[in-house]
């Protein structure tokens, strides 16, 4: 009950947008292209065709997940949550970016 209660008040504890932030960053990496539409293919739109995919929405999410995945880690305390939540949305993104390189030839 103890380690509970000192996570409930960390300084990256649920209270705070340490926290919170990277649990609705997830939908990034989750979310269908259709239900969010500033999300571009994201791990269910895997399986589309590649012909769907827009390079120049997949190319600008792989540079906004890199520029949040330095500040997860400059911010002070640092933000592992948020670093491994775009970490795996960059993952995703440079693989729908090889899937649509490849089906152009």
């Amino acid at each position: 009950m103890a380690a509970f209660k000192a996570f409930l008040n960390s300084p990256v504890g649920p209270k705070t947008t340490h926290f919170w932030g990277p649990v609705a960053n997830w939908g990034f990496v989750a979310a269908p292209k259709n239900y969010n539409w500033w999300l571009q293919q994201g791990l269910v739109d895997t399986q589309k065709p590649p012909e769907m995919i827009s390079s120049n929405m997949t190319a600008a999410m792989c540079v906004y997940s890199g520029l949040f995945m330095r500040f997860a880690w400059m911010v002070q305390p640092r933000n592992y949550l948020l670093l491994v939540c775009h970490a795996s949305n960059e993952t995703v993104q440079l693989y729908q970016l090889s899937r649509w390189a490849k089906a152009q030839g």
